[in-house]
C-alpha cells in the first residue's frame, strides 16, 4: 500500500522506470510489483543488473539468474560489469564506497541512454532505519538522520514505509525465487553487525522499530 500511494504521487500517469535489481529478496519483490500492479497502472519496468565482480562465479550466476528471470516474463533487462576493487584500490576508497560508485553511474548511464522517467531502488524501512543507527554511532546531525532519501535526483526509493517483514511475506506469498548474496551474512561490515544483532535487540522492545525510525528520518527531511 505505501509504495502504490508513493508510486501513484509521483507518476499519477506511469511511466517507463528503471529497476534496480540485484537478484535478492528486496529487489526481486520490487521488479514483480512493477510488472504486475505497476502493468496494470500506466508504468512499463525494465530491470538493470550490475555485477560488482566480487564473488567471481556467484557473481556470474546472479547476473544468469536475473537474466532468465526477466527473459521468461518480457521483462527488458540491461546489464553492466566493472572490477570493484579495481576502483577502490585507485581511488582509496572502502570497497562499499566503490562498489556504489559503480553501480550508481550504470544505472544513471543506462536511464539517461534508454530514456527511463526514474531508476527505482529497493531500499526498505530496515535500511533506513540501519543507516539512521549507523549514523547515530559514528557522529552526525539532523542532516544525517534523514538517512535514506526518498527521491535523490532521478533516483526514486518507493519502499522506505515497508519493513523487512512485509517484503518477505510478499516473496512467499508470489512464490518468487531469489539469490542470497553471501556477503550479507559476513559481520566485516557494521551494517551487517547492525542487523545481526543490533536490530532483533532493539526489535525486541519495540517490533515497529523499523517503521519508526524511517518515518522520523522522513519526518526530518
Amino acid at each position: 500500500v505505501a509504495a502504490r500511494a508513493f508510486l501513484r504521487r509521483r507518476f499519477p500517469a506511469g511511466g517507463r522506470v528503471l529497476c534496480a535489481v540485484s537478484g535478492g529478496l528486496d529487489s526481486m519483490c520490487l521488479l514483480h510489483f512493477l510488472d504486475t500492479w505497476g502493468r496494470a497502472n500506466g508504468f512499463s519496468a525494465a530491470a538493470a543488473h550490475f555485477n560488482h565482480c566480487l564473488r567471481g562465479e556467484l557473481a556470474d550466476r546472479d547476473q544468469g539468474f536475473v537474466e532468465d528471470w526477466c527473459a521468461a516474463r518480457g521483462i527488458p533487462c540491461f546489464t553492466g560489469t566493472k572490477d570493484t576493487r579495481a576502483l577502490m584500490e585507485a581511488e582509496h576508497l572502502s570497497l562499499e564506497e566503490a562498489a556504489r560508485k559503480l553501480r550508481y553511474a550504470f544505472l544513471e548511464e543506462t536511464a539517461r541512454r534508454e530514456g527511463f522517467a526514474a531508476i527505482l531502488t529497493a531500499h526498505h524501512a530496515d535500511d533506513n532505519a540501519e543507516t539512521v543507527i549507523m549514523r547515530m554511532i559514528r557522529g552526525t546531525g539532523l542532516k544525517g538522520l534523514g538517512a535514506i532519501a526518498p527521491v535523490s535526483g532521478n533516483v526514486i526509493r518507493p519502499m522506505l514505509l515497508v519493513n523487512r517483514q512485509e517484503v518477505e511475506e510478499f516473496l512467499l506469498a508470489w512464490g518468487l525465487p531469489h539469490r542470497e548474496d553471501s556477503s550479507n551474512a559476513s559481520d566485516a561490515f557494521l551494517r551487517n553487525r547492525i542487523r545481526h544483532t543490533v536490530m532483533p535487540l532493539l526489535k525486541s522492545e519495540n517490533p515497529r522499530l523499523a517503521e519508526n525510525l524511517s518515518l522520523m528520518a522522513l519526518r526530518l527531511r
